[in-house]
């Protein structure tokens, strides 16, 4: 049986961060029944690599599924290990970093020690690996983390030919494959605590889509090098678009077609008067994501600016909003407020301003970023050019125009 959990983590400084796909902090003391007080680590896979492909390596899947690979590599799942973020994380309390690994490298020769649990999560049980692959753990979550089966390899088309055997897998369609490393909350003590709520954002939100549905976009071409066409799977598993590594102008392109979970409006008066005050509404608006915005790592926040500019290049008026949660870390890890965006939710600003009585135009710039990290605790963890944000939106409205 395979179990997950989110690796658990235990902050040092006030400034700790939460880790990105896989790592979380908990809710805080008055939510502690909303969740167990600890969950059952995840097993790594221990199992032999299929016999008629000999090896578990994405590599090899890579010389019949080249695009599928391509994907893969640029996704977050295929940074699992190598991002810099967890890294960082997880050297910060080695003890417990083995949780950490059994979700980061869910492949058991992928560790070079198996831990098991015992009472004490700092105390586990380990076990030299002797078939530890280094060069496979960079690979993170690899292929056959979703895709091994004791039959064969999973397959989502029931009438799949391939040269080696396939199983087939619908349940690689359903919420499960997501949520059992996207729903998780424990606490242990004050400090190593874990909250990873998607699943049950999703759930009470009732998207009437599963998880894959939007995050693996439907594409038609071959599955494999010279394989009919058939419709499956996009394996970029897109959100937030901030990218563990900078991406060259082609790879940004191939989520050209991804729509963001927010959005921004600006609505302004179609007539106005020189010297009349002006009142403009900047709109933030969840965007049919089927969970909260921003979900998953607690660090992560919504920045919503925009300012009204005259012609000579004076800011009139300017506005600043921010959508996430704010957590105290140390000495306990408590959630301190969580304004994020819910489903169907939309906010507004007003943004106002006297127009210059010469009748000149005024240029309202509203921009919508997305950040994985603050730039303060990027900069404790001394990830210098590791890309923390990316602007999602940009508009721009010119009030009083000719």
């Amino acid at each position: 049986m395979r179990r997950r959990l989110p690796g658990i983590r235990h902050p040092r400084h006030p400034l700790s961060l939460v880790l990105g796909l896989l790592l979380g902090v908990g809710a805080p003391a008055a939510a502690r029944a909303e969740g167990p007080s600890w969950e059952r680590p995840r097993v790594p896979i221990e199992a032999p690599a299929p016999a008629s492909i000999g090896a578990f390596s994405a590599m090899v899947c890579a010389a019949c599924h080249p695009d599928i690979a391509a994907e893969w590599a640029l996704s977050t799942h295929g940074h699992a290990w190598t991002d810099r973020q967890f890294q960082a994380e997880r050297s910060k309390d080695p003890a417990v970093a083995w949780l950490c690994d059994n979700c980061h490298t869910p492949v058991a020769r992928q560790q070079a020690v198996l831990s098991e649990a015992t009472g004490d999560v700092r105390k586990p049980r380990q076990t030299p690996n002797a078939q530890f692959d280094a060069t496979l753990r960079e690979e993170g979550i690899t292929c056959l983390t979703c895709h091994w089966r004791e039959g064969g390899i999973a397959a989502i088309n029931a009438d799949a030919v391939a040269p080696h055997p396939l199983v087939y897998a619908p349940e690689l369609r359903s919420e499960d494959t997501c949520t059992v490393c996207h729903q998780a909350v424990a606490r242990v003590g004050d400090t190593l605590v874990c909250t990873f709520n998607t699943g049950e954002e999703w759930r009470q939100a009732a998207p009437g889509k599963t998880c894959p549905e939007c995050h693996m976009p439907r594409v038609t071409r071959p599955m494999a090098v010279g394989g009919p066409v058939r419709t499956g799977g996009k394996h970029l598993w897109p959100g937030g678009l901030v990218p563990k590594v900078p991406w060259t102008p082609a790879q940004a392109a191939q989520f050209a077609d991804w729509k963001p979970g927010a959005r921004i409006r600006v609505v302004a008066p179609p007539q106005t008067q020189p010297g009349a005050e002006v009142l403009v509404g900047v709109y933030l608006e969840h965007a049919g994501a089927g969970h909260r915005v921003p979900t998953g790592d607690p660090e992560r926040y919504l920045l919503v600016t925009a300012e009204a500019v005259d012609a000579g290049g004076k800011v009139l008026a300017r506005l600043t909003h921010r959508a996430g949660q704010v957590w105290k870390w140390w000495p306990k890890a408590e959630r301190v407020s969580d304004n994020r965006l819910s489903p169907g939710e939309s906010r507004v600003f007003p943004l106002r301003f006297v127009r210059p009585a010469d009748g000149g135009p005024v240029t309202v710039r509203a921009r919508l970023e997305h950040h994985r990290i603050s730039p303060e605790n990027a900069a404790h963890h001394n990830l210098g050019d590791y890309p923390t944000m990316r602007v999602v939106e940009r508009l721009e409205t010119v009030v009083g125009a000719p």
